[in-house]
């Protein structure tokens, strides 16, 4: 879906308000594999992801650490470097090939001074990501790694269609191993 027809059936906005965010974005693409935000470099844009799926990754000792998964339909950005002008913390990597759309921080704001609607649509983007970060973070604490695996099967069981297994080890927090003995025990 493109941005706009997503701005038409999720908002309330004029199809000439709509015109005028869309004219201040940038249409991209990138590879599977491919970097759009790198660990340690400022972002300096907001993502609209049309196509594909990307991943928030931390790299460290040559290991990486899936943070969540973003598909097509979804905002994206490292939104702390985002909004503060900070190094980023983790990076945008495209799991399969991605097209999407960008914005500016400054062109985003000059379009909530001349759209003020757009800040109710941050608003919901906003509560969503708190919302899904709190539910990452009580799934890890409390729950073992079967039924975090159990919760994804049945929250996201796109992830299993789409993802790489390694990569799903990692945003479960274990190995490709005990994945695969998981996988095994469920299935039977």
């Amino acid at each position: 879906m493109k941005l706009y027809e997503y701005l038409t059936k999720n908002t309330q906005l004029s199809s000439a308000q709509i015109s005028e965010y869309c004219s201040k974005l940038s249409s991209k693409s990138a590879k599977a594999g491919d970097y759009v935000i790198q660990e340690g470099e400022v972002c300096r844009k907001l993502l609209f992801l049309e196509e594909g799926c990307m991943s928030m990754v931390y790299e460290r000792d040559n290991k990486s650490f899936i943070k969540d998964f973003i598909f097509e339909n979804s905002f994206a950005s490292v939104y702390e470097s985002f909004i503060t002008s900070a190094p980023a913390r983790y990076s945008l990597r495209a799991v399969t090939h991605c097209k999407f759309e960008s914005i500016t921080l400054h062109d985003l704001e000059s379009a909530y001074e001349s759209i003020p609607q757009l800040k109710a649509l941050a608003a919901k983007q906003t509560e969503a990501a708190y919302l899904n970060v709190t539910r990452r973070m009580e799934s890890l604490i409390t729950l073992s790694a079967e039924q975090r695996y159990l919760e994804l099967l049945e929250r996201r069981p796109r992830l299993l269609s789409e993802i790489p297994l390694y990569l799903i080890a990692s945003y479960l927090g274990i190995t490709d191993v005990a994945l695969s003995r998981i996988r095994k025990k469920v299935s039977s």
